[in-house]
């Protein structure tokens, strides 16, 4: 408990000192731009601006992680194909401009109660890693959610044919900061999140995945 709250407050000083700073660097960079300067500079400015972007979601990401902490879980019915369809739309330039298509399967055979808030989070932070580590080689490019609720539990599946997790790196994917490839513009905090919250609602995780093929993520949910 104690390394918790150090955590926690490490957490909070890095989001709360540095938001305004980058923010202040970020509008600087964006007001430089409008001046004459030679193609060195805007160079250098497009840096500036695309470090600055990395840390403001690295300080989103951390507000997350506390958010998701703090959180109070509440079971409730879930309408689990306004879920999917409701995270899908949100990211409908990203999968319009990597040609992704998506199909989502919803297998309801009694109601589904679950924490919403961690619902959403985990099948949002699974379909965003699976979009980040989509293969540009392959011509069809796809990404299936499925939701099943029975009498005896339910999950969530996110399958994709993506570039696939080497075997050697499968152990550290859920560690906090870690990127599975070079092609990753993500931060390395989606599985980190993900396994953080199905920790909290006593959920299980487990994953398939073959390099160059793609990968399967599953989450059982009890009820």
């Amino acid at each position: 408990m104690e390394a918790e709250k150090i955590i926690e407050k490490f957490i909070y000083s890095c989001s709360h000192d540095l938001r305004a700073p980058v923010s202040s660097i970020h509008g600087l960079v964006r007001i430089a731009e409008y001046y004459p300067h030679h193609d060195e500079t805007h160079k250098c400015l497009e840096m500036i601006e695309a470090c600055t972007e990395k840390m403001d979601r690295l300080i989103r990401s951390l507000e997350e992680y506390m958010i998701n902490a703090k959180h109070q879980l509440n079971a409730e019915e879930v309408n689990s194909a306004e879920l999917v369809d409701q995270i899908v739309n949100n990211y409908e330039e990203q999968l319009l401009t990597n040609g992704i298509t998506v199909t989502k399967e919803v297998n309801i055979h009694r109601p589904w109660i679950t924490d919403r808030y961690s619902a959403y989070h985990i099948i949002k932070y699974l379909f965003s890693n699976a979009i980040i580590f989509a293969d540009g080689e392959k011509t069809e490019k796809k990404i299936l959610i499925r939701i099943n609720a029975t009498s005896q539990d339910s999950s969530i599946e996110v399958i994709d044919n993506g570039l696939g997790i080497p075997f050697d790196d499968q152990s550290k994917i859920f560690d906090v900061f870690y990127r599975g490839s070079s092609q990753s513009q993500g931060l390395g905090m989606g599985l980190f999140l993900t396994n953080h919250l199905i920790g909290r609602i006593k959920a299980n995780l487990t994953f398939n995945s073959i390099e160059k093929m793609g990968s399967c993520f599953r989450v059982s949910i009890p009820h």
